[in-house]
């Protein structure tokens, strides 16, 4: 004798677990890793034309053929010693003038090496 069985009806599987360990998962890994930190350059409003502009002592030309400072060939590496000398020297209002192609990552490389120099004002312009 053969007995039949009822047939038994499928339950749907859960996902609920599935869920929350993607989302521990993800939760762990969001945490764990390291983010990207990105530095910052003020840049200020130019000034106006009503009160009274200071002139700049100095002159920095930068171009995709490298760095000028006031007609002298200047190395990356030596910028800040160089800019540091402008200040001493009593020039402590320098121009920037981009001209060419120069990268924006060379032109912020730039104002950051010369933002380190507290009494340094700094103006930038593109020719």
């Amino acid at each position: 004798m053969v007995l039949d069985r009822p047939a038994r009806k499928q339950k749907p599987i859960s996902l609920t677990p599935l869920v929350d360990v993607i989302f521990l998962l993800l939760l762990f890994f969001m945490l764990s890793s390291t983010f990207t930190t990105f530095g910052q350059v003020e840049i200020g409003a130019p000034a106006g034309s009503g009160g009274s502009v200071a002139v700049p002592q100095a002159l920095l030309v930068l171009s995709s053929d490298g760095l000028k400072l006031n007609g002298r060939e200047v190395k990356q590496d030596d910028l800040h010693r160089a800019a540091r000398e402008l200040v001493e020297h009593g020039n402590k209002h320098l121009l920037l003038l981009v001209r060419g192609d120069t990268t924006t990552q060379h032109l912020v490389t730039v104002m950051t090496e010369l933002k380190t120099l507290p009494d340094l004002k700094l103006t930038v312009a593109r020719n």
